[in-house]
């Protein structure tokens, strides 16, 4: 058995086809652990050891220069923008200016962000910085760990940040938009090896550079590094 930690990313285009399909054409099994990059850096730095880990690009570079992943198997993956979900009936804001988009925040009637994600933690200091963060967090739906755009689906926020690959995950009547370049925030992710880790687990890393996940990638909105 193949074990992973993996950031949520990706995790649609993993469960949905990538995993099934190495399964079924090596025999082997994966077992997957889906949290944002930071509770799984927790979790390794309690001692756990997956035999693969997939997160923020920095994060695995580091992970590999603390001799926890092996650094010639760290590869990276896929680049993710930050975007917003809505349900169909709220008005559009993909064309907004930042400043009309941070007002539009402000009106909502909550938006749900996420606490230790990537997305999450630059939405929060970009807040900050204007001193806009109590303001909005009056009324903000905060996730410790999971999928923002379910506060949208199921009536909590009439908003939600996080990357555009974990909002289009969620299954319900939403749309998703990316929020306006000037307040984005690129976020490159990357996969790599303990060392030690078996043959298998190293060639499902890197099955995941190759053509059918690039195309699987990219059908939820992540882009090529």
């Amino acid at each position: 058995m193949i074990t992973l930690y993996s950031g949520l990313v990706v995790r649609q285009p993993l469960v949905d086809s990538l995993i099934p399909a190495f399964e079924a054409e090596t025999g082997e099994r994966i077992e997957a652990t889906f949290e944002p990059t930071t509770v799984l850096l927790d979790r390794i730095a309690a001692g756990e050891r997956p035999d693969l880990v997939l997160g923020v690009a920095a994060s695995v570079g580091e992970l590999a220069a603390q001799g926890v992943l092996d650094p010639e198997t760290v590869t990276e993956l896929a680049v993710s923008a930050i975007g917003v979900a809505r349900l169909p009936e709220t008005p559009s804001l993909a064309d907004a200016s930042a400043e009309a988009f941070l007002d539009r925040l402000l009106e909502a009637r909550a938006v749900a962000y996420s606490l230790s994600g990537a997305s999450g933690l630059h939405f929060a200091g970009l807040l900050r910085e204007r001193g806009l963060l109590e303001r909005l967090d009056e009324r903000a739906v905060r996730f410790p760990a999971g999928l923002t755009a379910e506060a949208v689906v199921d009536g909590r926020a009439e908003l939600a940040i996080q990357q555009l690959s974990e909002l289009r995950s969620v299954d319900g009547p939403h749309l998703v938009e990316p929020i306006p370049h000037e307040l984005q925030s690129y976020a490159r992710f990357a996969i790599g090896a303990r060392i030690g880790a078996p043959a298998a687990a190293r060639d499902f890393a890197a099955s995941l550079a190759g053509e059918r996940a690039l195309a699987a990638f990219e059908a939820v909105g992540l882009s090529a590094p």
